[in-house]
């Protein structure tokens, strides 16, 4: 007589389900992974585009933003005619003012244009001011005028404007003429096509005198 078959061990069929387990974890960990990992790369285009909205330096440039031009560069300007200018007072006219106005740009130090004699450093109260009107041909920004003079003493001004009669420009600068090259600094936007140099009082000698005149600046 042969032995009874074996029954079959209970245990067999539970090994596939002590690895479900497991599998079920890893995948647990693999989803939570993928979600930090969405969420990072969410939060970083989010980052990177309220930088570009709000100004920030992450290499974002604002199409509607341009450089400022460069200024205009400071040069000798042509001048293209001198004439007499005065403010005369009770009727008087100097009387030597309109000879020789184009003596102040014509190169020559040498040549000279030169106001009569008077009285007093005032103009014997027969003016307020002697000098040249320089026409620039057309308007410009003044940064400062050279006078060449041959003595010292005398207070000049510096006007610029547009319109041809002394009391009309607006004062530009002003100094003391010296003897050789004095030097006057145009004072905020000196712009217009007439500039005019002038003495509003006299030197020692009772004589006002100059020889060059040169304007520097740029095109308005």
């Amino acid at each position: 007589m042969q032995p009874a078959p074996t029954a079959p061990s209970s245990t067999a069929p539970d090994a596939p389900s002590g690895r479900r387990p497991a599998n079920r974890a890893l995948l647990g960990v693999a989803a939570a992974a993928l979600t930090v990992i969405v969420g990072l790369g969410a939060w970083a285009l989010s980052g990177d585009d309220s930088k570009g909205k709000t100004g920030g330096t992450g290499g974002v440039v604002d199409p509607g933003k341009t450089s400022a031009p460069p200024k205009p560069a400071v040069t000798k300007l042509p001048i293209q005619r001198a004439a007499p200018a005065e403010r005369p007072v009770g009727g008087h006219h100097d009387s030597a003012i309109g000879k020789n106005p184009g003596a102040v740009i014509d190169g020559k130090a040498a040549t000279t244009w030169e106001t009569q004699s008077y009285a007093d450093t005032s103009f014997g109260n027969f003016s307020k001011g002697l000098g040249v009107l320089l026409d620039m041909g057309k308007p410009v920004k003044v940064s400062t005028v050279k006078v060449a003079s041959p003595e010292s003493g005398g207070a000049l001004q510096v006007r610029v404007g547009n319109s041809q009669s002394p009391t009309e420009l607006s004062l530009a600068g002003r100094g003391t003429a010296s003897a050789g090259e004095t030097t006057i600094t145009a004072e905020g936007q000196a712009t217009g096509r007439y500039v005019l140099v002038w003495f509003v009082k006299l030197p020692s000698s009772l004589k006002g005198k100059i020889g060059e005149i040169a304007v520097y600046g740029s095109a308005n």
